[in-house]
């Protein structure tokens, strides 16, 4: 694994009480904390229940490959509340170069329904296209997670369609609407 101090140090901010940072190993208890609540799960493509130290050990990993791959720019980013606590995130995948990326992001639960996660992913979409020069980002969204695809529609997302049996979880095939966002329409949701 590429040291830490190969990342780039990023703060974005989404709105004065909120903002954007590199992953830190020292977000653990919070991550794990966040995601002892399974809806988080059951709402996501990547995050297994129950999640420990393993997965965070392996999330860190992953992190820390992904920033050395693209320069030590993060494609993970944490949300942070004004005292620098971790309350979710937004990642970016499937990153091809000068071209498109996938985008996923969770919220702790206590911090729903705020507009943190509409401004989160509005700030991290429009420093991808900037930073990656991206002319287009995707996100699946599992059908039926009306509030995942009311982030996306007011961050200027467009709905393509409906991908059936998209995804394999807890044993059972999922639906997917699938979202983009074209460079030329970003529309910031603050």
């Amino acid at each position: 694994m590429p040291p830490a101090s190969q990342t780039t140090h990023i703060r974005l901010p989404i709105t004065p009480e909120f903002s954007l940072t590199e992953f830190l190993r020292t977000d653990e208890a919070a991550v794990i904390e966040h995601l002892a609540d399974k809806e988080i799960s059951d709402r996501t493509t990547g995050i297994a229940f129950p999640y420990g130290p393993e997965e965070f050990y392996r999330t860190m990993r992953t992190v820390a490959e992904r920033a050395w791959g693209h320069g030590g720019c993060p494609l993970h980013f944490a949300i942070r509340n004004s005292d620098h606590f971790f309350i979710g995130c937004v990642t970016f995948s499937d990153l091809v170069e000068n071209h498109s990326a996938e985008v996923a992001y969770w919220l702790g639960k206590p911090f729903w329904n705020r507009k943190i996660t509409t401004a989160a992913v509005g700030v991290a979409c429009q420093f991808a296209i900037e930073r990656w020069n991206l002319a287009r980002i995707s996100a699946p969204v599992f059908d039926g997670n009306v509030a995942s695809a009311r982030v996306l529609e007011k961050c200027g997302f467009e709905f393509e369609g409906l991908m059936r049996g998209h995804y394999l979880k807890d044993g059972r095939f999922i639906d997917a609407r699938l979202y983009a966002l074209l460079a030329e329409v970003l529309i910031p949701p603050f």
